[in-house]
């Protein structure tokens, strides 16, 4: 787990307020079994192949793939001939904090969803090709499923983007009232800075942006850079309270 729930003063595992987040690491040909008490359970493949069961649902995953679990529903993770590794994330401290219980089985926000990596490089390269000449730098595309898209979330209270920048380019700096737990998936030479603190991106690191917090993301590189957005922005949206502003120049 990416707990830090001591400086959140959290009487439970916590990464933000809301948000927990955890590396699974699943030995060649072993199995992981995971029931989180959550409402939803996102995981990114880091590395390694291998085969998900939940409810009926049968998912083969590679590296790059995406995919969502209902909360109230056991997961069985079984890695392929190689070690695996997921990033797993999902809102089981908003759940511990109100004392809920995981919904029952088909009452979840979501079903199972698989997104493929070949498809979000897709979107992504779609998005590089259609972008305006003067558009700010940057390109997102948002993750949801059929019972969410309405919402644009990827559960009520969460939201899921894969980010990019291209090489060279900077994003401009702004704020909002959502925490951002992010993943690097890609990209050299990059960092944040963060109420006017640098912080250097490494591969697969889990980082945190504070809410309200004024930042801005920079990639001295040449390749285009990657990262996977989980935000407990579904909260701010529904409440019409997100407050989103750019830094005055």
């Amino acid at each position: 787990d990416c707990d830090i729930s001591k400086q959140l003063d959290c009487a439970f595992p916590a990464t933000s307020p809301l948000v927990l987040a955890s590396y699974a690491r699943i030995r060649a040909e072993e199995n992981l079994t995971m029931e989180p008490r959550a409402s939803g359970i996102i995981a990114y493949v880091i590395q390694g192949n291998g085969v998900t069961k939940c409810n009926s649902e049968e998912i083969t995953w590679k590296p790059g793939d995406i995919m969502l679990f209902p909360g109230g529903t056991v997961q069985n993770h079984q890695a392929g001939d190689e070690d695996a590794v997921l990033w797993v994330v999902s809102n089981e401290p908003q759940v511990a904090f109100e004392g809920l219980q995981p919904p029952a089985r088909g009452d979840a926000p979501t079903e199972v969803v698989h997104f493929t990596a070949e498809d979000i490089k897709d979107q992504i390269d779609y998005l590089y090709e259609h972008a305006e000449e003067d558009e700010l730098p940057g390109y997102a595309i948002v993750l949801s499923s059929e019972q969410q898209e309405a919402n644009r979330n990827v559960l009520p209270t969460l939201t899921l983007a894969m980010n990019s920048l291209p090489g060279g380019a900077v994003q401009r700096p702004h704020r909002h009232n959502s925490v951002a737990v992010s993943l690097v998936v890609s990209g050299e030479g990059c960092y944040s800075m963060v109420d006017g603190k640098r912080k250097d991106w490494s591969p697969w690191a889990t980082t945190i942006t504070p809410a309200v917090s004024f930042h801005s993301h920079h990639n001295s590189g040449n390749s285009r850079a990657m990262f996977l957005i989980v935000q407990d922005g579904g909260l701010y949206y529904h409440t019409r309270a997100m407050g989103f502003e750019f830094a005055q120049e």
